[in-house]
């Protein structure tokens, strides 16, 4: 029996490694399938395609830019390259590139060891990549950035057959004249030119290293744009230099002292000048510029060479006649503000930017990132500038989730200062103008854009957590958690926000209440067919349809009585909604207005914040978005459609409550609710009392001003029936200057009196000054009330 065992045991592990056995051979077989095939479909050295345009192309399909169809390119001769320059690019991308045959098996395991100590945070670990110059030169040659198995496997069979070709000298002299250096430049000679104006023979030891550093990023590592970034990785480069022993501790050191001074030369050629703010916003995003903008949407092309040479056929939302009328509204509009404001003509300019959007899609439609335009990729204001929204945020964080929790357009918010400020000298907030109305209904503080009422419709609505999750849900990623405070409903942000992510809330709102990503590039093909991105933006209903209405309700106010009156006319009566808004001191000035199918933000402000503009947002933005909507929107377009739970009711406009006998006939108006939160009742704002007026005399006993006292008998003067307005929140006086009327709203005359009127005395009426009649008649008169009116109010 145990020599059955042991018999049933040897059989079992023979039939174990004959099966191990086979399963090693089967997938040897298919990896070796797999390897054939990659290496029979790799394309030929002869079939090298450096410089294959890519092309760019507006919403209609027509043809607006090819993106380096002339490269910056001049070759040169290996031997026209010091030998300092060449050791730099082998330095830092291929330090045994004299020894291997096109791949580097130690140097793939050093990466490999080296990113792997990094990645476990021990010492001597550094991320580094495994690829020789041989293979980056078969990469960006034959093949494309596609980060596949498949295309590994056909990169280093190219690199091996270049090697068997060709000689080291050769090989990095083609690839130092088709590398990408940025700015335009390919290849070392451009480079040398574009960003230090010398020719590649005459560059510094700082200078060369610098360069190759750029390779690795030529976006992140670009002088121009960072210049500490691009010396950091300089560093990087020398002292891979002097691990490989190919310079001194002198020439080292010397190095990195070195300061370099840019040529400021970079001139685009004639064809790159016909792009504009829009095509440079699509190559960044192709290119992904910054880093994260690409996967923003949903685009994974990020090599810029793989763009310039790929061929690719990329397809845009860009209109292209708004993109000319958005540009030369700016530009004329400027100009003319300079002229009636008295901008210096030899001093900085206050700047411009504006988006337009269709709420709809989501499609940026133009973009402009400056009053003016000298070359591509500059600065882009509509797209990379974070600034202040001040008041133009107050419907994301202040009213639309107010209006969530169920705040009516008629509810009534005090335009009085909310508390003192938080050095307790003085009160907080302070409008525009440092006066105060009082009691309002909400939507009077939309269209006259009233700091108070803001800051209590964020209370309303939870507090300042509840209104930095709704704007962060509506695109503003850049408002922090040190940003959920009060302030904010004012636009108090630490980053502050691009006009871009500004304009994509205000969609939100404009096409009630859903969200749709932003789109720039609907589609990107390759030069064989194939699809590579096709935009599918996100859909999400972030804000429900009955707020987004009511919001867009008391926006339309804006334009038609309030802020953006003055230059818009009413928007011909049309359909249309905005908001205008100013920071402290006047550092930006912005207007958002939207009709349902599209949205125009615009910015004003200088490039330094410490210069004040001589405007507010309701001046050149509203002039500049007048400009253009009025010619973009030809045809009056529909309404927007009201929501099944959006109600009108009657209410009285001083309480926002059901009208009652208390109640002037001329307040007596129609207002929307969301259903459910209408009013049920008077309330008990209103209250009719029976006062009387009464001078009240000063210190010298001279009468120093008027005010209405309860009435008792007995008091003198006529009484009279008055209704009065009970404030809901006591007022929060200065406190140092209580009763300066600066501090005080114009309607605190409006609130029940006080103070009760005292009955005159004897020795006052036989005392009193006459006036024609007799003693009898004024004694009547004073005995009258006492006999006849009713009981004296409690």
């Amino acid at each position: 029996m145990g020599q059955d065992r042991t018999s049933r045991a040897r059989r079992w592990w023979r039939y174990f490694w004959i099966a191990l056995l086979v399963l090693f051979l089967g997938a040897g077989a298919a990896g070796g399938t797999f390897v054939a095939r990659a290496v029979a479909a790799a394309p030929k050295l002869d079939e090298i395609s450096w410089a294959t345009t890519t092309v760019i192309y507006d919403r209609e399909g027509n043809e607006v830019y090819r993106l380096h169809s002339g490269e910056n390119r001049t070759p040169v001769k290996i031997s026209q390259v010091p030998e300092l320059v060449r050791n730099a690019f082998i330095a830092v991308e291929d330090p045994r590139f004299r020894k291997h045959h096109g791949i580097d098996l130690r140097g793939l395991a050093r990466a490999a060891w080296r990113t792997g100590l990094y990645l476990l945070k021990l010492p001597g670990g550094r991320v580094e990549g495994g690829s020789t110059i041989t293979q980056q030169l078969a990469r960006s040659g034959w093949l494309t950035q596609e980060v596949t198995l498949r295309r590994k496997i056909q990169e280093a069979w190219i690199a091996i057959q270049l090697e068997r070709r060709f000689a080291k000298d050769q090989i990095l002299e083609m690839y130092l004249n088709h590398i990408y250096f940025g700015r335009g430049a390919y290849g070392i000679q451009a480079a040398a030119q574009t960003f230090f104006g010398k020719e590649v023979g005459q560059l510094n030891l700082a200078e060369a290293a610098q360069l190759a550093g750029m390779v690795n990023g030529p976006s992140l590592y670009d002088p121009y744009e960072d210049m500490e970034a691009s010396l950091r990785r300089r560093d990087v480069v020398l002292d891979a230099m002097f691990r490989e022993g190919m310079i001194t501790q002198a020439q080292y050191d010397e190095a990195r002292a070195f300061r370099p001074t840019l040529a400021n030369t970079y001139s685009p050629d004639s064809a790159a000048q016909k792009g504009n703010a829009f095509i440079d916003y699509v190559i960044n995003i192709l290119t992904d510029a910054q880093p994260g903008l690409a996967a923003r949407y949903g685009i994974k092309l990020k090599d810029p060479q793989s763009v310039a040479r790929a061929g690719l056929k990329v397809y845009t939302t860009l209109d292209p006649k708004l993109q000319v009328l958005a540009e030369q509204a700016v530009v004329e509009q400027m100009a003319a503000a300079d002229q009636a404001y008295g901008i210096p003509e030899g001093g900085p300019k206050p700047e411009a930017a504006a988006v337009l959007m269709n709420p709809r899609t989501g499609e940026v439609l133009a973009l402009v990132g400056g009053r003016t335009r000298q070359g591509m990729l500059e600065f882009n204001r509509a797209t990379d500038a974070l600034r202040q929204p001040g008041s133009a945020i107050k419907p994301i964080v202040a009213y639309l989730p107010a209006l969530e929790a169920g705040l009516s357009p008629a509810t009534i918010l005090d335009d009085a200062p909310v508390r003192l400020s938080n050095d307790g000298t003085t009160v907080w907030p302070q409008n525009y103008d440092f006066r105060y109305q009082g009691l309002k209904p909400a939507r009077y503080g939309v269209e006259q854009s009233v700091n108070p009422m803001a800051v209590r419709a964020m209370q309303y609505a939870g507090g300042p957590w509840k209104a930095a999750d709704l704007a962060r849900r509506m695109g503003l990623s850049t408002i922090l958690p040190e940003d959920e405070n009060l302030a904010l409903a004012l636009g108090g942000i630490s980053k502050g926000v691009s006009v871009l992510d500004l304009t994509a809330a205000y969609s939100v709102i404009a096409n009630m209440g859903m969200k749709v990503d932003p789109v720039v590039i609907t589609r990107i093909v390759d030069p064989t067919g194939e699809v590579l991105f096709e935009a599918r933006p996100a859909r999400q209903q972030v804000v429900s349809e009955g707020a987004a209405y009511l919001m867009i309700d008391m926006m339309k106010d804006v334009i038609r009585r309030g802020t953006a009156y003055g230059f818009t006319g009413g928007f011909r009566g049309w359909p249309a909604a905005g908001k205008t808004g100013t920071t402290e001191d006047n550092r930006d000035a912005w207007f958002i207005g939207f009709t349902p199918e599209l949205v125009t933000a615009v910015w004003n402000g200088y490039d330094n914040p410490d210069n004040h503009l001589p405007w507010t947002g309701a001046y050149v933005p509203v002039q500049i978005w007048n400009r253009i909507m009025t010619q973009a929107v030809t045809v009056q377009p529909a309404d927007w459609p009201r929501p099944a739970n959006v109600v009108s009711v009657t209410i009285c406009r001083l309480t926002g409550m059901l009208p009652d006998g208390n109640c002037p006939p001329e307040q007596v108006a129609q207002d929307l609710f969301l259903r459910g939160t209408e009013p049920k009742s008077a309330g008990n704002m209103l209250v009719k009392l029976k006062v009387v007026q009464v001078t009240v005399p000063g210190k010298d006993g001279r009468p120093a001003y008027t005010q209405w006292q309860l009435w008792q008998n007995g008091c003198a003067g006529t009484p009279v029936e008055r209704v009065f307005i009970r404030r809901p929140e006591p007022l929060v006086r200065h406190p140092t200057d209580p009763n300066n009327p600066k501090y005080i709203p114009a309607d605190v005359a409006n609130e029940p009196p006080t103070v009760t009127c005292q009955p005159r005395s004897l020795l006052d009426w036989l005392t009193a000054p006459g006036d024609g009649r007799s003693q009898g008649q004024r004694l009547l008169e004073e005995i009258a009330p006492l006999e006849w009116d009713e009981e004296p109010a409690p």
